[in-house]
């Protein structure tokens, strides 16, 4: 077990049997575990047999986001003495056994070249079965970085939250999550943000996670797109022009994010099963990222 991190996860009516898995997984990786859940109406039902003497429950009284619930088991680390990292985790998660402490590892080592933001898994989606890369702009392009077959690590602009190692050092000095935010680009905007602030993420191709992202997958032209509820399209358009409007956020990363999204307007518009749910939610969330609109989406 590892006495210097703790982890936090995020739970909205989670499924009992796959957080009890994630937990019994965790229990012997880390000194902590923090569950910070969003007012679940299953809450009696998965609550009673957590194992007690690891697990502590941050109760929200409503959903406030998922910024502001990894904020708050943030919180919770930083208030524990002797922590040196936070481990962030979805409900939904399934991280290896030995993924803590390979990624400490990997943290000790790289932190020799320079301040350390994050270190984070290579990441297998379920629903699109595939192993997502890691991102970064070399040049003004984004680069899609896959295992090569004998990777070790590979530096990055940002990582998937779920499985991230974070330094609490490193915390203190970038600050927290974006509350404004709300839900989508959270763990892009800290990414992009410690990297601002001179702190290096890395992604671990030999440290491995199993996950879902989104209900399902949309098959375009050989692509598999991840497809969510229509609201998540909202705050993915809202949140990625909010983004555009900051100083930190290179011009690369603007105009490439922005191409990506006009590709995906279209796509979903024609294509998604609810298409003109879609629309509608896209659409509103740019006009709100242009008047500047933050926090919870409450409507038309």
């Amino acid at each position: 077990m590892s006495h210097r991190t703790a982890a936090v996860i995020v739970t909205y009516e989670p499924e009992h049997e796959t957080l009890l898995r994630l937990i019994r997984t965790l229990i012997p990786q880390v000194r902590s575990i923090f569950i910070v859940d969003h007012a679940s109406t299953n809450f009696s039902g998965w609550q009673a047999p957590l194992p007690a003497d690891h697990c502590r429950v941050i109760r929200m009284t409503s959903n406030e986001g998922i910024a502001a619930a990894l904020n708050r088991g943030l919180e919770a680390t930083e208030a524990e003495s002797g922590l040196d990292f936070c481990v962030i985790f979805d409900q939904d998660s399934a991280p290896s056994d030995r993924m803590i402490e390979q990624l400490e590892l990997h943290h000790d080592q790289l932190s020799q070249r320079g301040p350390v933001a994050q270190i984070g898994p290579y990441f297998f989606e379920h629903n699109r079965g595939i192993f997502l890369p890691f991102i970064e702009f070399k040049l003004g392009i984004p680069r899609r970085k896959r295992d090569p077959g004998n990777g070790t690590w590979t530096t990055a602009d940002y990582l998937i939250s779920s499985g991230a190692l974070l330094s609490l050092a490193a915390l203190k000095k970038i600050g927290n999550m974006d509350e404004s935010l709300f839900i989508d680009y959270v763990d892009i905007e800290w990414g992009l943000r410690a990297q601002n602030a001179g702190f290096q993420s890395y992604g671990a191709f030999d440290v491995r996670m199993e996950h879902r992202i989104g209900e399902e997958a949309l098959d375009v032209a050989g692509i598999r797109l991840a497809v969510h509820k229509p609201v998540r399209r909202y705050y993915y358009y809202r949140n990625a022009v909010l983004l555009c409007r900051r100083p930190y956020i290179s011009l690369a990363w603007k105009i490439s994010e922005m191409t990506r999204l006009g590709i995906k307007f279209l796509i979903f518009s024609m294509m998604s099963k609810r298409r003109r749910e879609d629309f509608i939610m896209m659409t509103r969330g740019i006009r709100d990222g242009l008047r500047g609109k933050t926090e919870k989406y409450d409507g038309p």
